[in-house]
């Protein structure tokens, strides 16, 4: 094989990798659920409660699930912020299809007593938009970042504390809020990214009523998919 040619063979091959590189990374699907079901909780204290024993055993709930799905999901502590309340939260990370998504956000909803989850599915050409913005490390105060996003007119976020970077979340349901997103960025100095891609908020004002409709994603996907694996934890007690 002369030179050419084996430079074109390889030139193909890492094109070819990319590509796929960049599908698996497109296809990161992010979820959203926490464990509170205190009402009117304040900012400070949902800040508190992230480092607490129910944040740190709901986050391993949803890790133990990868067993289930058979893919590895991971979960981290979050804060999530709007204009008139807080929560402390966790994010989920999967690649997965949008039913498994579903799947895994219902059965943590039912057991978290949660009236809502959300979730964004990546999707090319989809009707919702995910915007992600990293704040550098010089700007680590989570309720000055949620009163900042607030003041630009931005209602809602999830903020994420990982090393030197604090990453903040926003799902954009009805494509409004570009403009504000974009200038509370040039505030906070973050890069910022989108993606678009299917997202829903699902559940209910009542926490019964969120139950029933949670059991029933529940149900619905197990009969499709039959005799799943039990949680991870559950594998390891039965060795």
């Amino acid at each position: 094989m002369n030179m050419r040619i084996r430079f074109r063979v390889v030139r193909a091959f890492l094109l070819l990798l990319v590509l796929s590189w960049t599908t698996v990374v497109s296809a990161q699907s992010y979820g959203f659920v926490s464990p509170n079901t205190s009402e009117n909780l304040e900012l400070e204290e949902a800040i508190k409660r992230m480092n607490s024993p129910e944040e740190i055993q709901f986050r391993d709930k949803a890790v133990n699930l990868s067993c289930v799905v058979k893919t590895k999901i991971r979960a981290a502590r979050a804060l999530g912020s709007w204009s008139d309340g807080a929560e402390h939260t966790i994010l989920l990370r999967i690649n997965s299809d949008e039913p498994t998504l579903r799947y895994i956000l219902s059965r943590m909803g039912r057991d978290a007593q949660q009236k809502y989850v959300i979730y964004f599915h990546p999707q090319e050409k989809g009707p919702d938009d995910l915007y992600i913005l990293r704040v550098p490390a010089r700007t680590r105060n989570l309720a000055a970042l949620a009163k900042t996003l607030n003041r630009a007119g931005v209602p809602f976020g999830t903020f994420v504390r990982s090393g030197q970077t604090t990453t903040i979340y926003i799902i954009d349901l009805e494509r409004e809020l570009r403009a504000k997103i974009r200038a509370a960025a040039r505030q906070l100095r973050a890069r910022l990214s989108m993606q678009t891609g299917d997202a829903d908020l699902f559940g209910d004002d009542s926490r019964e009523q969120a139950r029933v409709k949670f059991e029933q994603e529940i149900k619905n996907y197990e009969t499709k998919n039959p005799n799943l694996p039990p949680t991870c934890d559950a594998q390891r007690k039965k060795r």
